[in-house]
């Protein structure tokens, strides 16, 4: 018998390992002390149970609907694969007893409980659908109302633990330009934009997440001529601008932790090897103050400090203030850093950039904070960070 966390009648769960009363214990305990602290938070999605026992491995995420899904709440319940040692008969059979007693325990209809499992893949975790029905709900967020999908994709829609993450990117944006680079449905640039951001530009691969983020930003008001989408290969367009004169006061940048999508090409990425060159363009695209947010999902990962200060980039890691309440048990969930140009030695220039002439010879110039071209001497650009 499972009791529900709101009070009422006990349910009748069959199950079928031994541990599931200890894991409908602790999940009543948990799920009991995270609605009060979503509820005194105002948060309406949130993680409910992580692992907390090893024999049962799942993440479960809560969703409360609002707008046209007030009063409606499911499930994302997350399997994190079972070692090669655990029978794959009882690791499934532990699944199904998790999905039953989350259901009964939360008080949760099963046909709104949306199960995937995650595998670990080389470069960084991976999930896989267990169903393709979409299912949208509406749910909200610092009072940011967004659209999820529980059924259709790998992911909802928004990455839960990036909730602080989003709050301090929208507290820094008031009168800023601010670029948004992997930008997924736009949740980040939702919070930029209703922060105050003067403009916004949300650049993404895909265009269903595009057209996914352009909804976002008009459930929240925010569909003005200031706030742009552009759809490219992120890498290629963040080159091809760095080239330009085009600059901005805050960036997020939060890339796949690996890639090999058909739509890259022959390309692939990978967020520990290739990081070094994405944030030496990104740097390129601050203003002279700008600062740059870059996350990334890789538990492991380690920036090339030493290659990125050569490269004249600044980076300062921020990771333990972003991690949310509801993610404590899994401190290592992501990855979080603050992003600035490096300040130059007393007497040099933060860069210099080289152009070329019309008879193909070179004239280097001073940049001013990557925004103002003055002509100068070569020798002037001894003591320059960064030569691009």
């Amino acid at each position: 018998m499972v009791g529900n966390i709101d009070g009422g009648r006990k349910v009748e769960v069959l199950c079928r390992d031994k541990g599931a009363d200890q894991f409908a214990a602790r999940l009543r305990k948990v799920a009991k002390d995270r609605r009060k602290w979503a509820r005194d938070n105002d948060i309406s999605c949130y993680r409910v149970y992580d692992a907390d026992l090893p024999d049962f491995a799942v993440a479960i995420d809560r969703y409360d609907g609002v707008w046209k899904s007030e009063g409606e709440s499911c499930l994302v319940i997350a399997e994190y694969q079972a070692p090669k040692s655990i029978d794959a008969a009882k690791a499934a059979a532990r699944l199904d007893d998790a999905v039953e007693i989350a259901s009964a325990t939360l008080g949760i209809p099963r046909e709104r409980v949306f199960l995937k499992t995650r595998r670990r893949e080389k470069g960084g975790g991976q999930y896989t659908d267990q169903q393709k029905e979409g299912h949208v709900l509406y749910t909200q967020e610092s009072g940011n109302v967004f659209e999820c999908d529980l059924g259709s994709y790998l992911d909802t829609g928004i990455f839960l633990d990036h909730r602080v993450t989003r709050e301090m990117v929208g507290s820094m944006a008031e009168g800023k330009s601010f670029l948004n680079l992997f930008s997924y449905t736009g949740t980040c640039t939702v919070h930029a934009a209703v922060g105050g951001a003067k403009s916004t530009l949300t650049v993404d691969l895909s265009q269903t997440y595009l057209s996914w983020a352009h909804r976002n930003m008009e459930l929240n008001g925010c569909d003005g001529p200031e706030h742009g989408f552009v759809r490219a290969d992120v890498l290629q367009w963040i080159e091809r601008e760095a080239r330009g004169w085009r600059r901005f006061d805050l960036i997020f940048v939060d890339p796949p932790t690996f890639s090999n999508s058909k739509a890259m090409g022959k390309n692939t990425w990978s967020v520990q090897r290739d990081h070094v060159k994405l944030l030496t363009n990104v740097v390129r695209l601050l203003e002279r103050d700008g600062v740059a947010v870059f996350s990334c999902n890789l538990r492991n990962f380690k920036p090339d400090v030493e290659a990125l200060a050569e490269a004249g980039v600044a980076i300062e890691d921020i990771t333990p203030q972003t991690i949310p309440h509801d993610f404590e048990r899994n401190a290592k969930i992501h990855c979080c850093y603050l992003v600035r140009k490096a300040q130059a030695e007393e007497g040099g220039l933060a860069c210099a950039r080289l152009l070329s002439t019309d008879n193909g010879s070179c004239l280097l110039m001073q940049c001013d904070g990557c925004t103002k071209m003055t002509p100068m001497k070569a020798a002037d650009v001894v003591g320059a960070n960064n030569i691009f």
